[in-house]
């Protein structure tokens, strides 16, 4: 027993300072999170990703990701949404003929156009919930894309004409697209 009372002490600094040690560490840029800089493809700055960015950017992740999974109802019915569209397209051009002299209403295509259009509000309105879902997302979106950006601001400045890359580990590869010239035009 009186052995434990003298390690405990030591028990007890030893903790506190691998607590330390580790959230020390935390704190510090992580290299593997890198801000890179490219001007016609070819990186020409790059830097380490400071704590602050590295959490607006995994913020702006969790985010997209939220945003992904709410686009799953609309992809679902996007078949329909395309369909619909374009049948509504292709009875409006047959329902109404204009030459420079007349004007010419084909009221039965008219009609197959207005069952169509309920067709298609119909079901909209059954996916309301899901649009609105996405329309706040995007708002979220836009907010977390805009604390992430004004984080970079000390680092970078204020870059015009240049790609902004962000390297992270689960890049799988460094397949990304680069927009050669796309400034230039």
């Amino acid at each position: 027993m009186t052995l434990f009372k003298k390690f405990t002490p030591a028990i007890i600094v030893t903790c506190l300072l691998t607590t330390v040690v580790f959230a020390n560490q935390s704190e510090t840029p992580r290299n593997d999170y890198k801000i890179q800089i490219l001007d016609n493809c070819q990186v020409v700055k790059e830097y380490d990703m400071t704590s602050k960015q590295i959490n607006a950017y995994l913020a702006l992740k969790v985010e997209g990701e939220k945003m992904e999974s709410l686009e799953v109802p609309i992809n679902a019915i996007q078949v329909d949404l395309d369909s619909y569209s374009e049948q509504i397209e292709e009875l409006t051009s047959l329902a109404i003929q204009e030459t420079d002299q007349s004007l010419y209403i084909d009221k039965d295509y008219m009609k197959q156009q207005e069952q169509v259009v309920e067709k298609l509000n119909a079901l909209m309105k059954e996916h309301q919930q899901d649009f609105d879902a996405l329309g706040e997302q995007g708002k979220r979106i836009g907010l977390v894309a805009n604390q992430f950006t004004e984080s970079l601001k000390s680092t970078i400045g204020d870059v015009k004409g240049q790609q902004i890359h962000i390297s992270s580990p689960d890049d799988q590869d460094n397949n990304y697209q680069c927009h050669n010239n796309i400034f230039k035009i």
